[in-house]
């Protein structure tokens, strides 16, 4: 597809949708400095209100990945610019009825309730139960603009010039879940939460007017055929039966792993995702018009960039979940301090992974997608080893290099993965495929969250076992219950660097794009 407008015009769109991309990843994140203050203001208990609340997060990010699913469809069968202003229009609304929940949605919903309940509702949890309702409306618009962003540079720019962009949109989206806790932190530190959601109102419309406007004017090749609904649901009950499954099978219970094992639904909720996933291939090849062509597999760099994504979120999410708790357990001498600490040393791997994708994109433009992922994965195994090597005693500045080296390399493969896939797609089928980029990697979050706190809390009950059987004293107890969390928490740091040194193998596989000479 040929680019419709001049680079400066092209920029600026890529721009403007990116305003509303971030602003959607920060409501990601931003209602965990918040937390606590809306279980005040709702008078709920905290012990036993935490765990509904935390579906505020939990849900918002369902919804989330779900979206992605039918919008990339959608946008290729109806039009960008038509489906990211609805997506836009989506995440305002559910915004403003995330500010107005304790209001007259409330009030409607008792109403409704005591139609069918005869005895007395608690108002609190209603409130909070709205508040979810509405943070997933919110969601369902912002995942689906992200995808849909990602093919309107494809639309925009020739195939040896998108990379750049993508990463631009990457880091855009990255940024917005790194800082959005800090963000939320600082609104609250002066007004009420509700503000929070009542400022994405102006910014939103701003921004709908000026979307509508100016991409009235760029082509796109659109799609043929009809959605095909069924497939759509299929492939959303299975991405959210494994994040329910799997997401929050990270709750397995210390102790002895063969009598405590995974909560109950894991199994189930894990059986039936794979179960609707066969049925969803299995339609992929009997419909005229497939949701998901599955021919795009056998295109050059299609499957490759597609493993190597799940790989690096796999990986990825290692990191996030246990250098958290490596602080927690291991250095800070408090709670509140190890929550602080924590916040601050993630994003010394978060922040780079944004600040690298763009230069990812330029290397992908001049040298080909393998050279810039194969650089970033060695940085980030090399920076997977050096964590592995913490001790209790290893200070924040000597942590710092080694986060900061391993999120740079994951950043420096965002852009070349994505550009791989898309661009191996036909120009009718960008939006599926930029979904696909997200999803693959989302996957490889929710099966590394799981399979990883699995293995540490099954790692730590053998490690335990064998060194307290003779029974030493209290003081002895303490500093073996700690070498075993280090020692469980390095090995995790090896897992993550062998699951990247994985990640290497479809990357080699990777071929250079094809220049406007036709050359590779």
């Amino acid at each position: 597809m040929s680019l419709t407008r001049n680079g400066s015009h092209a920029g600026l769109l890529i721009t403007l949708i990116s305003i509303p991309i971030f602003i959607g990843a920060l409501d990601l994140t931003v209602v965990t400095a918040v937390l606590p203050h809306v279980i005040l203001d709702l008078e709920i208990p905290l012990q036993s209100g935490l765990d509904d609340a935390a579906w505020l997060v939990t849900g918002y990010l369902l919804a989330y990945s779900v979206s992605m699913v039918f919008m990339g469809r959608l946008s290729d069968l109806h039009g960008r610019r038509r489906v990211f202003l609805i997506a836009l229009g989506i995440f305002a609304f559910g915004s403003y009825l995330v500010a107005v929940a304790d209001q007259f949605p409330t009030r409607l919903v008792t109403r409704v309730g005591y139609l069918f309940y005869s005895g007395r509702l608690d108002v609190s949890y209603i409130t909070l139960y709205v508040l979810i309702a509405a943070r997933m409306i919110q969601a369902f618009g912002a995942g689906a603009m992200v995808p849909v962003g990602m093919a309107l540079v494809a639309d925009l720019y020739p195939e040896e010039r998108r990379a750049r962009q993508l990463g631009f949109i990457a880091a855009v989206d990255t940024a917005g879940w790194v800082v959005g806790h800090l963000y939320g932190g600082i609104v609250v530190r002066f007004w009420d939460w509700q503000t929070i959601f009542w400022l994405n109102l102006p910014i939103c419309f701003v921004a709908f007017i000026l979307i509508w406007y100016l991409l009235r004017g760029v082509s796109q090749t659109l799609g043929a055929g009809k959605m095909d609904w069924l497939s759509a649901f299929l492939i959303a009950g299975s991405l959210t039966s494994l994040n329910i499954g799997l997401g929050n099978g990270s709750d397995i219970a210390p102790g002895n792993p063969a009598e405590t094992g995974f909560p109950p639904y894991v199994l189930p909720l894990t059986l039936i995702a794979l179960a609707l996933l066969g049925l969803f291939l299995w339609r992929q090849t009997r419909t005229i018009h497939p949701f998901i062509d599955l021919s795009l597999f056998a295109q050059p760099n299609f499957l490759s960039a597609s493993l190597a994504n799940f790989l690096v979120g796999f990986s990825l999410f290692i990191a996030i979940a246990n250098v958290p708790l490596f602080i927690n357990t291991l250095v800070a001498t408090s709670l509140e301090q190890g929550a602080w600490d924590s916040g601050w040393m993630l994003s010394a791997l978060t922040i780079p992974i944004a600040l690298a994708s763009v230069p990812g994109g330029w290397l992908s433009e001049k040298y080909g997608y393998r050279f810039p992922a194969l650089l970033g994965l060695g940085a980030a195994i090399i920076g997977f080893l050096f964590m592995q090597g913490w001790q209790m005693g290893t200070a924040y500045s000597a942590m710092i290099p080694h986060l900061v080296l391993t999120g740079s390399g994951i950043g420096l493969t965002m852009a070349p993965i994505a550009s791989a896939v898309i661009n191996a797609a036909p120009a009718d089928q960008h939006g599926t495929s930029s979904a696909l980029v997200i999803i693959f990697r989302l996957i490889g979050m929710t099966v590394g969250v799981s399979s990883i706190t699995t293995y540490d809390l099954t790692r730590a009950d053998a490690l335990s076992e064998r060194m307290l059987s003779a029974a030493p004293s209290l003081n002895e107890t303490v500093r073996i219950g700690m070498e075993v969390t280090q020692q469980v928490i390095s090995e995790s740091f090896i897992v993550a660097g062998v699951i990247a040194l994985l990640a290497l193998l479809p990357a080699l596989s990777l071929k250079k794009q094809i220049n406007k000479r036709g050359k590779l």
